[in-house]
């Protein structure tokens, strides 16, 4: 019996611990056609100088890092480029985790406004640029 009690208020805490990423479920816009590349774009609000925005896949693969450089470019919102590799597409569906890390504080979700949108889209590429040309089929 002590033992189901502790294990009821392990549950209860996990329940009331904040997550410590956003995720993402986003269809894939069409099929891929030859020679292009998906990427997501996403739409920053202003963030402080020691914060960054990690995007990972599914599997906790890190596809890229945000981190606008210069006081002009915090201020202000921006939209970035990040590769998405082909792991993190599955069914026609691709899951993001965005996580937001500042120096001497613990990794959190980024609110709505510090990630104000993000989409997925096919781009074109050069031959040999590019590791995801062509998704993997399920």
């Amino acid at each position: 019996m002590r033992n189901l009690i502790l294990l009821a208020l392990c549950v209860s805490c996990l329940a009331q611990t904040p997550s410590k990423q956003r995720v993402y479920d986003l269809p894939l816009p069409r099929a891929a056609a030859g020679g292009e590349m998906l990427v997501a774009r996403v739409t920053v609000g202003p963030l402080k100088a020691p914060q960054r925005i990690i995007v990972r896949t599914r599997s906790g693969e890190i596809a890229g890092t945000i981190s606008p450089f210069g006081a002009q470019a915090r201020q202000n919102s921006g939209v970035y480029t990040i590769p998405v590799p082909d792991s993190a597409i599955k069914d026609a569906h691709v899951r993001l985790l965005l996580q937001l890390d500042q120096k001497d504080a613990p990794p959190r979700a980024p609110t709505a406004e510090e990630v104000r949108d993000i989409r997925v889209e096919w781009i074109p590429v050069t031959a040999g640029r590019g590791s995801n040309t062509t998704p993997q089929q399920p």
